[in-house]
């Protein structure tokens, strides 16, 4: 049984408000009709609008196109609402899925072959692991308690990029023995997906899927079950390119502060340096008994050469360097260089290193206290 027309009081009341009025005032033709037609419109768009947000709460795994910043879109896969949240942004991809109590430990520019490789950083690279964890730093070691099995998700944006002869390249410089070589599988969002396994050194087993999901995009995720990171790679949305700051002098701001924090002998003391360090205030302990131990050590470390500039955000930034400085070799002092990969926040004071990064990559001049990551 259906109810009366809901507008049918409506318009007899207008009708009879807008006769009283029109002793007094002259009327447009049609004025009551465009009215009417007007209320009509409003409630119906506000019908609409709570069906569907009925509809998608209900639901939850619909595939919904969502506009996303500099009018690009993106679907959210089955099972990802798009009423949630990411858990995190990496790169501008969200990622929608971790296991349970997982966030992210730390962020840096990588190949896309993975440590070895002679490609240069191509790809920015989220490890994932359960939280929280703290890091230890020893000469030349950086070790995680509690240790968690680990995750990773790559993302690759450049117009050069072509997955298919990375991937040959893979089967030249790693292939394993037993494991095989990467071959196409079921695709990820109907993709065509690589995927292979590898050996972490320990006996262990780290599977990895990789994929374009668009031209100039590459994604990769690996870690230790097969199972986890596929769900971790369904859940993955892709939107734009983050932006840096407008202002193209930043890359150059970003590049002498990096400079700055890893070249302790360039100022005054070697503590100067620390300015240019996130925290750096609670470092200075640590770098005096650096200083008392071998000062000539700690100011023969220098920048030699960077890579370039990946902004993440206008107040986050990547950078890779790399490092030389003269180390004692018996009774004689001889060179020695190693590579950083660094995270760059931009504060109050200018752009800094994350104190996580600079402790993990100075760790021949100062050992800092643990630090703990929530």
């Amino acid at each position: 049984m259906t109810g009366p027309d809901p507008d049918t009081g409506f318009e007899l009341h207008l009708r009879a408000t807008m006769t009283s009025a029109a002793r007094t005032i002259q009327q447009p033709s049609g004025l009551a009709r465009q009215v009417i037609e007007r209320g009509r419109r409003r409630r119906r768009r506000k019908a609409l609008a709570a069906a569907m947000a009925l509809a998608v709460a209900a639901v939850g795994a619909v595939v919904i196109p969502q506009i996303l910043p500099e009018r690009r879109s993106a679907a959210y896969p089955a099972g990802i609402s798009v009423l949630s949240p990411p858990l995190d942004t990496a790169y501008g991809v969200d990622v929608h899925w971790l296991p349970d109590g997982y966030g992210v430990r730390s962020r840096q520019p990588e190949d896309l072959l993975g440590p070895g490789s002679d490609l240069g950083p191509s790809q920015i690279a989220t490890d994932y692991s359960s939280l929280p964890t703290t890091g230890r730093f020893s000469p030349r070691i950086v070790r995680y308690t509690p240790e968690s099995p680990n995750y990773t998700v790559a993302v690759s944006r450049d117009p050069k990029v072509d997955l298919d002869a990375r991937m040959r390249q893979m089967n030249e410089v790693a292939v394993h023995p037993v494991l095989g070589r990467p071959r196409l599988t079921s695709g990820v969002g109907g993709h065509r997906t690589y995927t292979y396994t590898m050996s972490d050194g320990a006996e262990n087993l780290i599977y990895w899927l990789a994929w374009s999901p668009e031209p100039a995009v590459v994604l990769t995720v690996w870690g230790p079950s097969e199972a986890d990171i596929r769900k971790i790679a369904e859940s993955l949305v892709v939107g734009p390119a983050p932006r840096g700051p407008r202002d193209p002098g930043q890359s150059l701001q970003v590049e002498q502060a990096a400079r700055d924090a890893f070249t302790p002998g360039s100022g005054t003391a070697p503590w100067a340096a620390l300015d240019r360090v996130e925290g750096g205030d609670g470092l200075r302990a640590a770098m005096a008994e650096g200083v008392r131990t071998d000062r000539k050590r700690v100011e023969s470390i220098q920048v030699t050469s960077t890579g370039p500039v990946t902004f993440l955000s206008e107040t986050e930034a990547m950078i890779t360097l790399l490092i030389n400085a003269q180390e004692w070799q018996g009774r004689a002092m001889s060179k020695i260089s190693w590579p950083a990969s660094v995270r760059m926040i931009r504060t109050a004071d200018g752009w800094k290193v994350r104190q996580q990064d600079y402790c993990a990559h100075m760790t021949l001049a100062l050992i800092c206290p643990p630090i703990t990551i929530s």
